[in-house]
């Protein structure tokens, strides 16, 4: 059975790193600069905090606006600081884990994480899953591949640690099916699809009708330096090739640490189109929301429903009209952060740090 996490910037913010936007806007804001484009940008954000943060990359698209083709190299001075900005901030705070000192606990709990996520389901949609896992053969082992948005490589050395640790003796444990039985759990690929930050970020808008201003939404040289699968596809990388392959041969795909937004319309249209194709397929979705008290009931019935609402008004038409096939093959997990938590696993405050060795882009991992 093969099980393909879709991991987001919740899996870094979940571990203490301080990756979110409202990081990268400060710094940009703090920071002093004579570049009159700069402090253009910094103007922007000050003012527009709020729509910044709602949706970071949305925003590429709406602030085109401001530009014409004439004042194209603004654009991009101002893009390209954003861009060194999160480079310099990720790898301070990426290089904050000490991975050496603590290669027993991030193995065990990343493991122990990644082969138990039923255990995080309500009863029912448990149920289902582990219904699932109960159809396959007696001999069948359980493969984990991994689709992360993110730029660190953290996801990547939880793995690269853990396969250190395991080695030839593999990871085997036993699954609550209807006859419990023992199976052995193995990592395949990783496809970091927006890029490293050791190898180049890639960010944008997901299409040219998220590009607000329409004289450059027209100009083919701009649209291949916005829309992400654009930029993917100049660039000669495999990723997205390599992504929805992934996706075809899932069973179970599990989404954590994503929000639900605009700028992979893409992708959630292809996976609700995965899910079409087979009623035996399964997508789990971890939600979670800072702002509201997650212990009233009326309120995670509230937002649960908000949040299948908000997946299906992403979709392309066609894929909403059939959401009522495919509704019961979804499968929300709310507020259970300790989902990938490992702690204690960073440099003491007065460390100083020294710079790990970080993965490649794609690789493989079988033990």
């Amino acid at each position: 059975m093969n099980i393909l996490y879709l991991i987001g910037n919740g899996f870094d913010l979940n571990l203490g790193l301080k990756t979110k936007f409202s990081n990268i806007a400060e710094k940009i804001i703090e920071e002093k600069t004579d570049d009159p484009d700069i402090k253009k940008l910094k103007k922007n954000i000050k003012r527009n905090k709020d729509l910044w943060w709602s949706d970071f990359e949305l925003q590429f698209g709406e602030y085109t606006e401001s530009f014409s083709s004439e004042t194209i190299n603004s654009y991009d001075n101002q893009y390209n600081y954003i861009v060194k900005i999160i480079k310099e901030l990720f790898e301070i705070q990426e290089n904050l884990i000490d991975y050496d000192n603590n290669m027993n606990n991030i193995a065990k709990s990343f493991m122990k994480y990644l082969t138990t996520f039923y255990d995080y389901l309500p009863p029912t949609d448990k149920q289902i899953i582990l219904d699932s896992m109960n159809k396959m053969d007696v001999n069948e082992n359980l493969f984990y591949d991994f689709i992360t948005f993110n730029y660190t490589s953290v996801l990547d050395n939880f793995i690269k640690y853990s396969s250190l640790m395991y080695g030839d003796k593999q990871y085997s444990t036993q699954i609550p099916t209807t006859t419990p039985r023992n199976v052995k759990h193995l990592i395949g690929k990783i496809i970091h699809l927006h890029g490293t930050l050791a190898d180049g970020l890639i960010l944008g808008v997901d299409n040219e009708e998220q590009i607000k201003n329409k004289q450059l939404a027209k100009n083919n040289a701009f649209i291949h330096k916005i829309v992400k699968l654009e930029i993917i596809k100049i660039l000669g990388l495999n990723c997205a090739v390599e992504a929805r392959k992934l996706i075809n041969n899932s069973n179970i795909i599990i989404a954590f640490g994503l929000s639900i937004g605009l700028t992979d319309k893409y992708w959630w249209n292809y996976i609700f189109e995965w899910l079409v194709k087979d009623k035996n397929r399964h997508f789990i979705v971890f939600i979670f929301n800072d702002k509201i008290n997650s212990m009233l009931n009326i309120i995670k019935v509230d937002t649960i429903e908000k949040f299948k609402d908000k997946l299906v008004l992403i979709l392309d038409n066609p894929l909403q009209k059939k959401y009522e096939i495919i509704k019961e093959n979804i499968h929300i997990i709310y507020e259970q952060r300790d989902m990938f938590k490992i702690k204690n696993i960073f440099y003491p405050a007065n460390f100083n740090n020294k710079k790990i060795n970080v993965c490649p882009i794609s690789w493989t991992f079988l033990f």
